[in-house]
């Protein structure tokens, strides 16, 4: 078979998120991609044949963690375009979003057979991929080439150094063990008459051998459904590990004839078994840098930083498929460019769980928002080494990698925990005025309801004045009562943790009903930031709750009541899951003295998500008849040919872990028709812009460059909430 010829300038191998982010980011910066994917479905990890989890609620400590940029492009479309609600469906939307990018060339159920390289062995020239099914074999050429498989494939057939895995753990007596895994996922279905099951004599392997925690996994998944998708996991310390379909029949062995569930067991059956990754054997390539467990402990800032993860920790004896055992971290953590190419193949880099790591971050890696970033940044410097003419390392030394940061936090990509100090952006040099802007006061006009009957929950909100006299909370008691309170400042670790008690109160009430409790501090405070009120009570109660609530306040329940999974040591409280598009829940509150969060200039900052503050302007509530604006002056001409808009997609609602039917459309918060008028020198007014139905979070709008006067925002309508709301205003010549 001769293998037809493909050139481009980036071929990337693999097609799940990390590999799919890829190829957008590479693509829009004008380069040709080539994206190859073995299986016949696009989706990799989180595709129906593993059905590893988008994400869950339980991944972070940050209170508003969403990535945006092309991520949040991404899941957006998943949302929108597969509104059924199955596998089919997701890899249709996926399907959609690639061919929208004319520059992406995909190639679906192709397997990378081998790779080429140059006489010094330092760079791949070529490498080969077939397609079994059509008979088709391509040989793909390219300038740089990503490796996005789950197991670091590409990376292995081109020779590159590294490892393969997992570390040993230490005991409390100090020996090491070393800990092996398998995994499947079956599908268990109905069956039409009771079944019996007799365990074939060649299944050596016990299920009461398995690990505590892969065994209560498995329950409680059956226990969700009886029928559908589970994951099964096997752990040890043997290294006679079963394989997938071992692993399936002892599983199903224990279920049909030892376990509790044995006699509803009668009648199901398996419909079929399909082997799982285990990271026993996955590669990690060798680069200048190799990121560590305790790099994602401690936070730690990499000068050469270009993406950030958040995953829950896992260790070498943590369930892969499930967030038993996994604990949150304190923050996000920062993944360096030098950990994403190869220390000797010049011209090839890597992401997901197979980027230059230990064994435990490997894992972490691989949590599919992560890995998707890591996507972003790789296939955007693969574009700037053509474009500049550099090696990956080189971009990764002072005087290349600020400005590479800098193009990144341009396509609103996140390279640091920190805001990136964008001091190309113009509008930090203006003042900015708006129409109206949204007072503390407008929370008691949003609807209300009911919030969970507790005797314990948690408020978060922001403080930018250096002193807190009063906060009063709308609740509804059964009867008479006593609250006790705890007002803390955030952790030095992560704003959005409680950290330091600052004060406390007490108040009784005599009467049952909804009522306005108030507490008394008079505290001064260290620093504008968010703030934490604990508040408890013997007796059950519950907050009246304001719906669609402002960016910044919100309310977190006891762990169990908020029925997440995995374990955070640092805080018993988290919110409720939201999974509708939409702004999360806050309490009705008011706070003494009034604090004017959410002004003009807030839109002249380096983030556009919240940090230690909100960080944007919000309007007034409107039903647009008269649209909303908000302008940026300055006091002599500038030269502008490119305006960057950073609107709110709603930072209080979780992605499904799994695809779900939904009829939901765009976040409501987003900002949907608009128009941008400019005003020059000599007074006249001019309209540069005008979109409709809008639905990304951020747009880049370029056009002819001329000196500016001032900038105007008009906001005519949004996708069903009734105010504006818009993080950040950027201007570049």
């Amino acid at each position: 078979m001769k293998p037809k010829p493909k050139r481009s300038d980036i071929v990337i191998i693999g097609g799940g998120l990390s590999g799919i982010s890829s190829a957008i980011a590479a693509s829009r910066e004008g380069a040709t991609v080539a994206l190859v994917e073995r299986l016949d479905e696009w989706g990799g990890s989180i595709g129906e044949f593993t059905q590893m989890p988008v994400d869950s609620p339980s991944t972070s400590n940050e209170t508003f963690f969403r990535e945006s940029g092309i991520f949040e492009e991404i899941i957006s479309q998943l949302r929108v375009n597969n509104q059924e609600g199955t596998y089919a469906g997701q890899s249709r939307a996926l399907t959609t979003l690639l061919k929208s990018e004319p520059k992406i060339s995909t190639f679906l159920g192709y397997h990378c057979l081998s790779a080429t390289l140059s006489t010094a062995k330092d760079r791949i020239e070529t490498c080969t991929a077939i397609n079994l099914q059509e008979g088709n074999e391509v040989l793909f050429r390219a300038k740089y080439f990503i490796d996005a498989s789950n197991r670091g494939h590409l990376a292995k057939l081109a020779g590159a150094p590294g490892e393969t895995g997992v570390d040993s753990i230490p005991d409390p007596q100090g020996h090491h063990k070393t800990i092996f895994r398998s995994a499947a996922l079956v599908e268990i279905g109905k069956s039409t008459e009771p079944t019996h099951f007799c365990c074939p004599k060649w299944i050596n392997a016990k299920w009461e051998k398995n690990s505590i925690s892969a065994r209560t996994a498995w329950m409680e998944s059956l226990d969700r459904n009886l029928c559908g998708f589970h994951h099964l996991e096997w752990i040890s310390e043997d290294s006679a590990t079963p394989n997938a379909s071992e692993l399936c029949w002892a599983a199903w062995d224990y279920l049909k004839n030892r376990s509790p569930l044995r006699d509803l067991a009668k009648g199901l059956l398996v419909k079929r078994v399909i082997p799982l990754p285990a990271p026993n054997n996955t590669f990690r390539g060798s680069g200048d840098y190799t990121l560590t467990k305790k790099d994602l402990l401690s936070g730690r800032a990499h000068s050469d930083s270009v993406a950030v993860g958040r995953s829950p920790l896992c260790e070498n004896n943590s369930l892969i498929y499930s967030s038993t055992g996994k604990l949150a971290l304190p923050q996000a953590f920062e993944i360096p460019l030098r950990c994403l190419y190869s220390q000797k193949v010049r011209n090839l880099l890597w992401t997901g769980g197979h980027a230059s790591c230990d064994a435990v971050t490997s894992l972490n890696l691989s949590h599919p928002p992560t890995a998707a970033q890591m996507g972003i940044a790789t296939g955007f410097c693969a574009t700037q080494c053509i474009a500049q003419k550099r090696l990956p390392r080189t971009l990764a030394k002072e005087g290349y990698i600020e400005k590479i940061r800098g193009q990144l936090a341009q396509i609103n990509h996140r390279t640091s925990i920190l805001p990136f100090a964008d001091k190309a952006n113009l509008a930090v040099r203006g003042t900015a005025q708006a129409s109206t802007t949204w007072s503390a006061r407008n929370i008691e006009e949003l609807p209300t309801e009911d919030g969970i009957e507790t005797t314990a929950c948690l408020v978060q909100f922001p403080i930018i004045t250096d002193k807190l006299e009063t906060v009063r909370f709308l609740v509804s008691c059964r009867g008479p009562q006593s609250f006790d309170v705890r007002l803390m400042s955030g952790s030095n670790e992560n704003q959005n943790i409680p950290g330091t008690c600052l004060e406390v109160d007490s108040v009784k009430v005599a009467k049952p009903g909804k009522q306005w409790i108030e507490f008394n501090f008079n505290t001064q405070l260290p620093s504008q930031s968010w703030y934490f009120m604990e508040i408890r009570s013997v007796q059950i109660f519950c907050l009246i709750e304001a719906r669609n609530a402002p960016v910044g306040f919100n309310v977190q329940y006891p762990r169990k009541l908020s029925q997440v999974d995995g374990e955070n040591q640092y805080s018993n409280y988290c919110p409720i899951p939201n999974y509708d598009p939409s702004p999360h829940n806050c309490p009705v509150m008011e706070i003494i003295p009034n604090q004017n969060i959410y002004q003009a200039n807030e839109v002249i900052t380096d983030s556009s998500r919240p940090y230690n503050t909100p960080g944007l302007w919000i309007s007034r509530p409107t039903n647009f008849s008269y649209p909303e604006f908000i302008e940026l002056s300055w006091t002599t001409p500038i030269s502008v040919s490119r305006i960057d808009l950073f609107f709110d997609p709603s930072f209080g609602y979780n992605s499904y872990p799994h695809p779900q039917p939904t009829k939901c459309g765009p976040s409501i918060s987003l900002i949907k028709d608009y128009k941008i008028y400019s005003t020059d020198q000599n007074g006249k007014s001019n309209c540069l812009i005008e979109v409709q139905e809008n639905l990304s979070a951020h747009r880049s709008h370029l056009f002819e460059d001329q000196p500016i006067k001032s900038i105007e925002l008009e906001i005519i309508s949004t996708h069903g909430l009734d105010r504006a709301q818009v993080f950040r205003i950027a201007l570049y010549e």
